[in-house]
């Protein structure tokens, strides 16, 4: 199968076996499309998953010790083929593992639990990464959905509920320095010129309710961040699109050596060991 769906009363979901990625959220109750639809010359993509690095690499891949490990940016996980390994009406359970292919450019033994949850409100997300290899290797692990929200009309904001967070931090050329002494916020305006440079970058955002308020001070999406660190807001000027990213890491500093282990947000998993990420988003009923 190349694709899967789910529904509850409220929504209907799809989700394609290429990357896991979800990519499309009709709300049937309010008659609307919650998802950006993959659109050629803008984004074409809707939530893609990003394992086992996150962001540009400077160095076209990541040095560990002599070894160079040629990787992509963002990683390979979003071209990987999901297998299904449970369904229900409003439930699914896919896994992606590592392959001849993957092997050539990281060679570790993985594997990739994502769980898609139907709730009342909108849709959890979780994501299980497992160490199979006999050696421990590094990895950032990241969600990178976008949705259609009319944020070209002025007003929009996103607010951080729970507690300030470090930011904003904005992207040059795709790569991010962080300030010995980082500021601090609790909201961030969605102006027309917000993403002309790029990503925007915010830390210290583990377990915090990211909310996105209208002009007219209404919640329109609220996304709980769970366990990941970092959160990066993106969109193309001139285009309704909204990315908001739970990171566990970012894209590179500009004066990155390379080394795996001093990638910014790199963590290291041990053989046999797993580690649990969950993001929950909620989509306001009258907006």
């Amino acid at each position: 199968m190349s694709q899967w769906q789910l529904e509850n009363r409220r929504f209907h979901v799809d989700i394609n076996a290429t990357g896991g990625e979800l990519v499309r959220i009709w709300d049937r109750q309010q008659n609307v499309e919650r998802l950006w639809r993959a659109t050629s010359g803008i984004w074409n993509n809707s939530a893609t998953q990003l394992f086992p690095v996150v962001g540009r690499l400077i160095h076209k891949g990541l040095w560990e010790g002599e070894h160079f490990y040629a990787l992509p940016d963002h990683g390979f996980l979003r071209h990987q083929t999901f297998t299904c390994l449970a369904q229900k009406p409003d439930s699914l359970l896919i896994e992606a593992k590592a392959t001849l292919q993957t092997l050539a450019v990281w060679p570790w033994q993985w594997r990739i639990q994502t769980a898609l949850t139907l709730h009342n409100e909108g849709i959890s997300v979780s994501q299980q990464v497992f160490n199979d290899d006999v050696r421990p290797f590094w990895f950032s692990l990241g969600w990178h959905p976008g949705f259609s929200i009319p944020i070209t009309r002025s007003g929009w904001q996103v607010e951080f509920a729970n507690k300030p967070v470090h930011g904003p931090f904005y992207t040059r050329g795709r790569t991010l320095a962080i300030p010995e002494d980082p500021p601090e916020t609790r909201r961030f305006p969605l102006t027309a010129d917000g993403f002309t440079s790029g990503a925007v970058y915010f830390g210290h955002c583990q377990e915090q309710r990211v909310i996105v308020r209208s002009p007219e001070g209404r919640i329109a999406l609220t996304l709980d961040t769970g366990q990941q660190t970092w959160l990066a807001l993106w969109g193309v000027p001139g285009c309704d699109l909204l990315c908001i990213e739970p990171l566990s890491g970012t894209t590179d500093d500009p004066d990155f050596s390379g080394e795996v282990t001093r990638k910014r947000g790199m963590q290291s998993l041990a053989p046999g060991e797993c580690q649990h990420f969950e993001t929950r988003v909620c989509f306001a009923v009258d907006e």
